[in-house]
């Protein structure tokens, strides 16, 4: 039976992934210049370093690099932006919040850091909010992280409950250009639908865009089980427990198998 707990929480992984693709780092070159402080370009240089190391993990080294950009350019919202999303990436929603309020009084009408607003609100569990914000990017025609906010939207509605509204959104967002997530949401909202032939499509889809993700294979293999395709079912178990030994889902893959 699906519990909303879980589900919220299987959302607030997923929106906080599609927040923080919205700006793609620059990398700046391997070893980094020292900043001089009488160069107009540190903060942009600072900004980079920052970037780069955040996206490898490195929260703590990436922060610093930002309030040395701080002292540079206070009042830019592409910073606090970045900033927002650092705290965000490392749960700390209303820090992340603080930011991206900060990003929209210095600049309104940036949508990046309206949608990454929107995924700091669900982060605190303020879903109305969160919807709201979403639905204010999808107006600005020329965003270019619509797939990822349309995503983030489904991703919410499923976590409500709300399974026609879901499936609308994540069709929209499950596209070319769309994240792997948006069509393994889409096959789970489908299955609760009762639409099994459109789930199995969508989970096909997604093995075939990411086949190295045993939640994935584990959720088409079940439910070819469930449609009487056992055979097909029973490759994609052992092709799992070969390709993902000690992940979750190999152990129900193999307790499937016996």
């Amino acid at each position: 039976m699906y519990s909303k707990a879980r589900g919220a929480a299987r959302l607030l992984a997923l929106v906080v992934l599609a927040a923080c693709a919205s700006s793609t780092p620059q990398k700046p070159p391997a070893t980094a210049p020292d900043v001089d402080a009488k160069d107009p370009l540190s903060a942009t240089v600072l900004m980079q370093q920052g970037q780069v190391l955040v996206a490898e993990g490195k929260f703590t080294e990436g922060m610093g690099k930002y309030d040395q950009a701080l002292k540079f350019q206070p009042d830019n919202p592409v910073l606090h932006n970045m900033i927002g999303m650092a705290e965000l990436q490392q749960g700390h929603g209303q820090k992340a919040l603080d930011s991206f309020n900060r990003a929209l009084q210095l600049a309104p009408k940036y949508s990046d850091a309206r949608s990454n607003r929107g995924a700091a609100y669900v982060q605190l569990g303020q879903f109305s909010m969160a919807e709201a914000d979403f639905l204010s990017v999808l107006t600005d025609n020329t965003y270019a992280n619509r797939t990822g906010v349309l995503f983030n939207l489904g991703s919410l509605y499923f976590a409500r409950g709300d399974l026609n509204a879901a499936e609308e959104n994540l069709r929209r967002s499950a596209m070319s250009a769309g994240p792997v997530d948006a069509y393994f949401l889409l096959g789970q909202v489908e299955e609760r639908l009762g639409k099994r032939a459109l789930a199995e499509a969508a989970y096909r889809e997604a093995v075939t865009r990411a086949p190295e993700r045993p939640d994935i294979m584990f959720a088409l293999a079940k439910l070819l089980e469930g449609e009487g395709h056992k055979d097909e079912a029973r490759d994609l178990y052992r092709k799992l427990i070969t390709n993902a030994p000690n992940s979750p889902e190999a152990g129900l893959a193999r307790a499937r198998l016996e």
